[in-house]
């Protein structure tokens, strides 16, 4: 009698199979023994220990789960290193409530040997110190994020730093960083957000920072910047928002800053300064210009007279200058002005009436020499 014939796989089987001899042929790289011996560098100069952010960094193969970290699919290099102290994964939020992490210690200059780096981002730990290395600005020609804020990093930010040519985002807000920013800053040719802000950073702002063509966002705020604001600040045509407030800068508001007219610059905060001289019309009169803060300065001279029909203020602050002459007519032709703040000045005259001043406190217009009229007292 013949023996049964063999029963065939199943399909599920084979396709199992094909899965599993597929995954094996196109799986990428494991990293590299010298990218592995860099990131374990740069966890022995970290400590952070409630939240256990280091807990997965260990095997051989960095490129596999390690929290943070993630690799080049083709070469197996680290090219991202992604550390946030204030975050909503399953690491920082295991109970679906974000943490607030601490990390303390230094950044190792090992991480300089991460030399595929695209992204370094090292945010909102708090506690971490010491300076950052000076090699991040030439040994790591591809990086195009550099993330450090919310730290207590010091001494100076690296003279090199414009080595960085493909560098897209410069975050070293809310730091301990002094000294002067370097000049090499203006040779960021691909630079579009730069936050400076919350250091205690000294000199004067480069004068050719005109030269960084695609910058969108520059926020040097709360520092001790002295000197003049750089006319060449007007050239960045593709500038949104500028920040300069809380510094020591002199001198008056360029007229440059109003002469692009095309309508990007959104935001311009210049209070608490040392700013003299009188407020350009071109400045008050340009398109798409919503937040305007001038507050706390020496700025003199009438408010121009310059508003249109397309203005349109969310935050008007033009207090505690040394403004004179009355309101401006034209303001009443404006879109919309939603916070106007004219107070602490010496203005004089009657207030213009209908909107938007009618929907104004007294506060607006408080501590003048002589301004009258709805919301304040009536004219005699």
């Amino acid at each position: 009698m013949a023996s049964p014939a063999p029963i065939p796989a199943t399909p599920l089987l084979a396709i199992a199979i094909l899965a599993v001899f597929v995954s094996a042929t196109t799986a990428g790289p494991a990293c590299s023994e010298s990218d592995r011996d860099a990131l374990l560098s740069i966890r022995a100069a970290l400590s952070e220990a409630h939240l256990g952010v280091f807990s997965t960094w260990k095997g051989a193969d960095c490129c596999a789960n390690w929290y943070g970290v993630s690799c080049d699919p083709t070469s197996g290099r680290v090219a991202d290193l992604t550390l946030r102290g204030e975050a909503e994964d399953a690491v920082m939020a295991p109970d679906g409530h974000p943490a607030s992490g601490v990390m303390s210690g230094y950044i190792s200059d090992h991480v300089c040997h991460l030399d595929a780096l695209s992204s370094l981002i090292l945010a909102d730990w708090k506690q971490i110190s010491g300076p950052i290395p000076s090699c991040v600005a030439t040994s790591l020609p591809n990086l195009r994020i550099l993330e450090l804020p919310a730290n207590r990093l010091t001494g100076e930010i690296p003279p090199s730093i414009g080595s960085l040519s493909r560098l897209i985002v410069l975050n070293l807000a809310d730091n301990l960083l002094s000294g002067a920013i370097p000049s090499s800053l203006a040779s960021l040719a691909s630079i579009k957000h730069l936050d400076l802000a919350n250091n205690q950073l000294t000199g004067s702002i480069p004068a050719n920072i005109g030269n960084l063509a695609t910058l969108s966002r520059a926020l040097l705020s709360r520092n001790r910047l002295s000197g003049p604001i750089p006319p060449s600040i007007g050239s960045l045509t593709r500038l949104a928002d500028l920040d300069l407030s809380e510094n020591r800068l002199t001198g008056a508001v360029p007229d440059s800053l109003g002469s692009s007219g095309s309508g990007v610059l959104t935001s311009l905060h210049l209070g608490g300064n040392r700013i003299s001289g009188r407020i350009p019309a071109k400045v008050l009169g340009e398109k798409g210009l919503a937040i305007v803060n001038l507050s706390r300065n020496a700025v003199e001279g009438p408010i121009p007279d310059a508003f249109t029909g397309r203005s349109y203020f969310i935050v008007l602050d033009l207090s505690r200058n040394r403004l004179t002459g009355g309101v401006p007519r034209s303001l009443a032709s404006a879109a919309y002005v939603g916070h106007l703040d004219l107070s602490h000045n010496r203005l004089c005259g009657t207030i213009p009436a209908g909107p938007p001043f009618d929907h104004l406190a007294a506060e607006s217009f408080a501590s003048n020499s002589c301004l009258c009229g709805a919301p304040l007292g009536k004219c005699t």
